[in-house]
């Protein structure tokens, strides 16, 4: 993913490019936005009342991320699961509104990560 591309910087360059007859890096993402809500619907399905579902990236992109949640979370299926904040002691401070992890490059020295803690309610 994306989320990578500290170790791969040539992999910025041919994200948008046409490689080989494949699409293009942009296409490749609009293809892969479905698969990844695809599996966090069914995921989902297999977890118990009071469970907890964590939904993990190596991107920084928000329709990898954010959106895919609220997507879900605004799904038949979504409608009984809630975003579980993090406790008020962990190591690493959540960002976006406090709801989910990222880690960045920048930030914390390391790939680019995402992370959502979701609980399901009944």
């Amino acid at each position: 993913g994306v989320g990578s591309w500290r170790r791969k910087p040539d992999a910025r360059r041919t994200f948008g490019t046409f490689d080989d007859g494949f699409d293009d890096g942009i296409d490749r993402l609009a293809n892969l936005l479905p698969l990844q809500q695809q599996i966090l619907q069914r995921a989902s399905r297999l977890v118990k009342v009071g469970g907890r579902l964590v939904y993990v990236t190596c991107s920084l992109l928000p329709q990898e991320n954010e959106k895919q949640i609220i997507q879900f979370l605004e799904s038949d299926v979504g409608a009984e699961w809630k975003v579980e904040s993090p406790p008020s002691d962990f190591a690493i401070p959540f960002e976006v509104d406090g709801q989910f992890l990222r880690l960045t490059p920048a930030q914390h020295n390391t790939d680019g990560f995402f992370a959502a803690v979701l609980t399901k309610h009944g």
